[in-house]
């Protein structure tokens, strides 16, 4: 596909999804707002890991036939 059949956005339409992203570097408190999403994901994440239930314990394998798996491999 040429470059010449792409459609182009249109950047001046209001409220477009740029203008909202690019809000934050306007105002000049961009940092603050990645800190912030980063506190919100790890305070979440955390959340999770502390209510979420323990991992079954393990089963121990069966005993291999030693012709079928050698020791080793």
């Amino acid at each position: 596909m040429s470059r010449r059949h792409r459609r182009r956005v249109n950047a001046s339409r209001p409220g477009s999804v740029r203008e909202l992203l690019a809000l934050p570097a306007l105002l000049r408190v961009r940092w603050p707002c990645i800190l912030a999403v980063m506190a919100v994901a790890t305070v979440l994440y955390a959340g999770t890991l502390l209510t979420a239930s323990p991992m079954p314990p393990s089963q121990v394998p069966a005993q291999l036939d030693a012709a079928t798996h050698p020791p080793g491999g």
